[in-house]
């Protein structure tokens, strides 16, 4: 996949294209609507699918205090967006000038010009341009006077609910991984690298790999069933997300206790995908009481893992 770091680079030249715009945070189910039918458009009119995203989200610059944390990393999103077929990916700077431009100012010298589309993949709620005034119904008007196609693609529900980026990350915050695999259509994931702990964990028996997270949304604290991807590898894994409280209340932090692993993690970027919630985070008695509830929540991970898709729900991640 080409990424393209302005709309307006010079070197941008796109033929035929067909395009979708957006946040695109998590690329749950919804978005995954719009860019099916952008790779298969483009595929069927011999020209290139694009999607046009945006860096940073528009509410850090326009609305901080309702900024969400993001379900993905920009590398991760990028990654996600190859693994679909997108041909190119746009990120488009989003800053105070490019959110001033009117929506037809927008459309003319950027659909039209730039990237000459020829058609667009839009959700029925889209909104664009200043004061986001833009609306679906007048990109079809300004479609049809200019000569591009706009297909749009009502909201995905499960259940009788909405997918959305907001109700993923609400599951998240309580713990919910198997309702957000299911808005997802994978694994919620975190990405981050390796440093060293405290040991506390080698010291019990228990080495695990602390993590840094550079994902922003982490499900709630507690015990979880994993998997850990390092480079092309994957294991079965039990993660803790919290405080340590058996030890006295610390920073919050990921650990990640990987099965039959012998090796070292340190420095190394790591995937965890979230399977199942175990427990919730407790303080226990001893460093001896804690042990037989880990040794529990192995057990607990290693049923869980063995029964789970992980070939479905994690191969979307490189």
């Amino acid at each position: 996949m080409e990424i393209v770091r302005h709309i307006e680079d010079r070197n941008l030249s796109i033929a035929k294209s067909v395009l979708t715009l957006g946040n695109f945070d998590g690329i749950h189910l919804g978005h995954q609507a719009l860019l099916q039918r952008v790779v298969q458009d483009a595929q069927a009119l011999g020209g290139r699918s694009v999607v046009l995203t945006f860096e940073p989200h528009p509410l850090r610059l326009l609305a901080p205090e309702r900024a969400p944390r993001l379900i993905l990393t920009h590398k991760d999103k990028m990654n996600l967006l190859d693994s679909f077929g997108v041909d190119v990916a746009i990120i488009q700077a989003f800053h105070r000038a490019f959110a001033s431009m009117e929506a037809d100012a927008f459309v003319r010298r950027y659909l039209i010009e730039r990237l000459r589309v020829r058609k667009m993949w839009v959700g029925r709620d889209l909104r664009f341009g200043k004061g986001r005034k833009g609306r679906v119904e007048d990109l079809m008007r300004w479609g049809d006077a200019s000569g591009f196609e706009v297909g749009i693609v009502e909201p995905v529900e499960l259940g009788g609910v909405r997918v959305s980026s907001s109700r993923i990350r609400a599951m998240l915050e309580r713990g919910e991984v198997q309702d957000a695999e299911r808005f997802l259509g994978r694994y919620h994931f975190v990405s981050g690298r390796v440093i060293p702990g405290h040991q506390r964990g080698r010291q019990l028996g228990f080495p695990t790999a602390n993590i840094v997270p550079r994902t922003e949304v982490l499900p709630l604290d507690g015990i979880y069933a994993t998997f850990l991807q390092a480079g092309e590898r994957l294991w079965q894994s039990v993660t803790n997300i919290g405080v340590n409280p058996t030890f006295g209340d610390a920073p919050r932090t990921v650990e990640s206790y990987v099965f039959d692993f012998s090796g070292d993690l340190y420095g190394r970027s790591v995937k965890l995908f979230f399977v199942k919630r175990i427990r919730e985070e407790r303080k226990f008695s001893s460093p001896e009481t804690l042990v037989e509830q880990m040794k529990k929540d192995v057990l607990s991970a290693q049923q869980i893992l063995s029964q789970s898709r992980k070939h479905e729900r994690v191969g979307l991640a490189r």
